[in-house]
């Protein structure tokens, strides 16, 4: 017999929310400089920078604005894709403090886009909700203590701003247990993903873009030299032809174009927040360290979120299937243990999100010789969202053949 559910919403609050602006769906052949396909937050950048770089851009999604990965997550945004711990199975530890500081110079970019488009566009009705945030990467466990030192030690060299907290000096402004962390000050932020998506797709369509929602791209041919147009045909029965591809479909491009790719599934918990609760210190983003990694912030609409992924998917439907409830108690304890009234928090909305990560667990963006005149854009996952705004910080250069050394640890033929 299954669990009541006592009220608990199981879809993302983004999703059901009221859509700010629909589109059409694609009803003729289309010929254009630029095709985008997907239309989450990675797709609706890419197609800005490419419209604002004077081309002419189509867009198409299969479903609505922002309903894949940027719909279900929490707006959460650190500069920092990963740890040391981490990184050092996949590239070398100057690599990783490359890559730490290209997402701070990326978090920095969002700053400022969201306060241009919240500026331009305050009659809209749409915001961004943008606000910077210190972010608190710490640990409970006394053994994790020396990698987490470690970790300091390399952070301090590229980040300004970064200090190592001890359980003495955690305790003045934290509540829950700190055995050591690293405090960066604004070191991350918190937004709402799909105001942002659709804010960009607006400006988009003002320098000349056009936008197509229920329109799945269900066979992309590509030309054999630089040369050839690739050839885009979709649910709809209409085509579209394109100078270049902007492959932007997030976890579903990755699982369409690789066997590596790995099932994962992300798990948030999402509980009320009084007015007059301030959360804690400075409402920072927080992050534990070590084996199972927390994501929680206080998003800014009176909640507290936490995030966690695991390994697998099909996690949401043995949920509501079976009432099991013990992969998302690690998350309501975690809310409860870090906000003074956590005894009397009750949970308001608990979902998960099953989507496809690369093998190292970062986005695909580049160019592939086996593929002509397209350039990836795939984004999935936590970090999702520092690497919609690298990838569409180099799209249009990677279309005009250009690299950098920082795109190049995102090699699409490293995932391939």
């Amino acid at each position: 017999m299954n669990k009541p559910d006592y009220g608990i919403k199981h879809e993302p609050p983004a999703i059901t929310a009221k859509v700010p602006k629909k589109y059409p769906w694609l009803s003729e052949d289309k010929h254009c400089d630029v095709c985008v396909t997907g239309g989450g937050l990675t797709g609706a950048m890419c197609a800005m920078a490419a419209a604002e770089a004077g081309l002419s851009v189509t867009l198409i999604t299969s479903g609505g604005i922002g309903f894949g990965n940027t719909g279900h997550l929490t707006g959460c945004a650190p500069f920092d894709f990963s740890t040391l711990t981490v990184l050092d199975r996949v590239m070398s530890a100057d690599d990783a403090l490359e890559l730490y500081s290209e997402g701070w110079n990326a978090l920095d970019s969002l700053q400022n886009l969201c306060g241009i488009l919240d500026a331009a566009y305050r009659n809209s009705g749409i915001s961004t909700g943008f606000e910077r945030r210190d972010s608190l990467l710490f640990t409970d466990d006394p053994t994790e203590l020396e990698l987490l030192e470690r970790e300091y030690l390399a952070r301090s060299k590229k980040i300004p701003d970064c200090t190592f907290l001890t359980r003495q000096t955690a305790h003045a402004a934290f509540d829950f247990p700190v055995c050591g962390g690293i405090l960066t000050k604004d070191g991350g932020a918190v937004f709402q993903p799909c105001g942002l998506a659709h804010l960009c797709l607006i400006k988009a369509e003002e320098a000349g873009a056009e936008i197509f929602e229920q329109t799945e791209a269900t066979d992309i041919q590509t030309p054999k030299t630089d040369e050839g147009c690739v050839v885009i045909k979709t649910s709809t029965y209409r085509t579209v032809y394109a100078d270049k591809l902007i492959l932007a479909t997030g976890s579903q491009g990755i699982s369409a174009m690789t066997d590596r790719y790995k099932k994962r599934t992300a798990l948030t918990s999402i509980a009320p927040l009084s007015q007059d609760e301030p959360g804690w210190s400075g409402r920072c983003l927080l992050r534990t360290f070590g084996k199972r990694e927390i994501n929680c912030c206080i998003p800014g609409d009176g909640t507290v979120a936490a995030s966690t992924v695991y390994a697998g998917s099909g996690l949401l439907t043995l949920a509501r299937k079976t009432g099991q409830t013990s992969k998302f108690r690690t998350l309501r304890e975690f809310i409860q243990s870090t906000l003074p009234k956590g005894d009397e928090r009750k949970i308001r909305c608990e979902y998960s999100y099953d989507f496809f990560a690369t093998p190292d667990g970062l986005p695909v963006i580049g160019r592939h010789d086996h593929y002509k005149n397209c350039v990836f854009a795939l984004c999935s996952g936590m970090s999702a969202f520092i690497c919609s705004q690298i990838a569409a910080k180099y799209v249009v250069e990677l279309m005009e053949g250009k690299t950098s050394p920082v795109i190049g640890l995102f090699d699409p033929k490293r995932a391939f």
